[in-house]
């Protein structure tokens, strides 16, 4: 995938990264976020904006738990999977859960390094002092660069990340998985086809159509009839379980 570092909607992107727990400057990003998109495009703005690869390094390993890494491999064709690679081996070096190894397993290293960060340094002074002082944790990737730090004050706690991402706050419940995805489209919508719902969440239908028939087998959702469509409706007991959780 080609890709062009518009300035225009960096603002944007810090106020996704607010959304998702960062204390940068910048107000929250008022529509809803996809975590595992936003990580997808990082590794292509993070280049040009330092502290968004600095925020995107930083929620990796402290939000690890929260990361579908399904939903990442499904979009990896539009990252550079050299520097998802690098973020996510760093992350886990650095306490992240290793189950997150299966998106590094379709990263590449860059068959002719890099330097990471595009700093439009006109004399070569920046990409000389980042060639020469690189760290290994990069240059296994194919990349140069020395900065390893996080953003370990700059972080707001998990009540804030769960409060003002519903999402994740399923994920908190039962796990980052196809069940979170499905009980999270339910709850903005009373009425869903099968069809539409899997198109949504990016799944197969197969998947989708299985896991739901778990669901109304165990009692969480019913189907409803309408004419020789049947569409998915959550039980009201079940929704207003999921909006009285204290996150919400």
């Amino acid at each position: 995938m080609g890709w062009t570092y518009d300035p225009k909607y960096a603002d944007e992107y810090y106020d996704k990264w607010i959304k998702l727990g960062w204390a940068g400057t910048g107000k929250p990003f008022k529509g809803f976020v996809d975590p595992e998109r936003l990580i997808i495009e990082t590794t292509h703005v993070g280049r040009y904006e330092g502290r968004l690869f600095k925020a995107m390094l930083t929620w990796i390993r402290d939000f690890h738990d929260l990361i579908n890494t399904q939903k990442v491999i499904r979009y990896i064709d539009d990252a550079d999977v050299a520097i998802l690679g690098a973020v996510i081996d760093i992350a886990i070096q650095h306490g992240a859960n290793p189950r997150l190894r299966t998106i590094i397993k379709r990263c590449n290293a860059n068959k002719e390094p890099q330097v990471l960060f595009k700093a439009g340094d006109q004399f070569g002074v920046f990409d000389k002092n980042q060639r020469e002082f690189s760290r290994q944790e990069y240059v296994k990737w194919g990349l140069y660069c020395t900065m390893l730090e996080f953003y370990d004050h700059a972080m707001f706690n998990r009540k804030f990340v769960l409060k003002n991402n519903p999402l994740l706050a399923l994920r908190a419940l039962i796990g980052p998985a196809i069940r979170s995805e499905i009980l999270f489209q339910l709850e903005n919508k009373t009425r869903i086809h099968i069809r539409a719902l899997a198109h949504k969440t990016g799944y197969a239908y197969s998947a989708v159509y299985n896991e739901v028939m778990n669901m109304v087998r165990n009692g969480f959702l019913t189907l409803e009839s309408f004419g020789r469509v049947k569409v998915i409706v959550m039980k009201d007991s079940l929704l207003q379980y999921l909006v009285s959780m204290p996150v919400f």
